[in-house]
């Protein structure tokens, strides 16, 4: 496990979300997030990151800032797995 790929927090976030600590996935997403900043990062990486944070803040009930979320993963990389998660949500 590598603390500085991307993924590794994403697959953190997963854990949170399964034990439904909420807030500890989407801080988990923006640690994932800001490693992006400056760098020549991987769109679809980031995508996935942002979709996760995304799934964490609606199952948190904040629907309106998930779908802002997901919109902004979509226009990292058209996905039509994250649709389906922003349609399901």
């Amino acid at each position: 496990m590598n603390p500085d790929e991307i993924l590794f927090h994403s697959n953190v976030a997963a854990c949170y979300i399964e034990e439904k600590k909420f807030e500890d996935a989407i801080k988990a997403c923006d640690v994932g997030i800001e490693k992006t900043k400056g760098t020549n990062y991987d769109y679809v990486k980031l995508a996935k990151v942002m979709a996760r944070k995304a799934s964490a803040m609606g199952k948190n009930g904040d629907i309106d800032a998930a779908v802002v979320v997901y919109e902004a993963a979509l226009l990292e990389n058209n996905d039509s797995k994250i649709k389906d998660e922003m349609k399901a949500m």
